[in-house]
């Protein structure tokens, strides 16, 4: 697999995650497939993201939500472009704290461990979302998520939120493990979003 395949990829991965993180904040739901394939990323240890993301259709969400942002720009991406953006950003300062990195990795493992429970069931997004809660929301800037007030303050809306910030995260390492840089975007913007519209998802 190319290298811009496996970093437009891994980014379609990124985006989905805040494409649902803002789904789930404007209107309380979101895809679920999508929501499904990126939380189980988290307990996934490839570094391939074929193996992480066995399917583009897995990565629909993620893969229709580049197309936008790679082509005319859209407001109704904003969000999702603000989170992602904030999201590298905060995996950037994650790198850099061993401390919190061995905790995040320790805590997975117990959650990998116990699976009496799916990934996408309550306990364990109540789970992901203490996690995130005590690691990376301690560091600054936090991420900021806007939208409907009824659904950000109902506690399994936002322990869902959290968990897929933490799938964000991952993404994020996986678009970083395969060479994925911010200033790359531009430079290869019209090849991606070639490769984008070749695909089948």
């Amino acid at each position: 697999m190319s290298k811009l395949r496996e970093q437009t990829l891994a980014l379609a991965s990124l985006l989905q995650t805040t494409t649902l993180v803002d789904q789930l904040a404007s209107t309380g739901t979101c895809d679920s497939r999508g929501n499904k394939v990126s939380l189980q990323s988290i307990v996934t240890n490839s570094t391939n993201v074929e193996e992480v993301f066995v399917s583009p259709k897995d990565l629909s969400t993620g893969l229709n939500a580049l197309k936008v942002v790679l082509g005319k720009k859209s407001k109704s991406m904003r969000n999702a472009v603000l989170y992602a953006l904030a999201l590298i950003n905060l995996e950037k300062k994650l790198m850099k704290d061993q401390e919190l990195l061995t905790k995040i990795s320790d805590e997975i493992n117990t959650i990998k461990g116990q699976d009496f429970f799916e990934i996408s069931h309550s306990n364990s997004l109540a789970r992901l979302a203490e996690l995130y809660k005590s690691t990376l929301g301690e560091l600054n800037p936090r991420i900021m998520v806007s939208g409907e007030q009824i659904y950000l303050s109902n506690q399994h809306t936002a322990n869902h939120i959290r968990a897929l910030l933490l799938a964000g995260i991952r993404a994020v390492s996986l678009w970083k493990s395969q060479g994925g840089k911010t200033w790359q975007l531009l430079i290869n913007k019209k090849k991606a979003l070639k490769f984008v519209n070749s695909m089948d998802f």
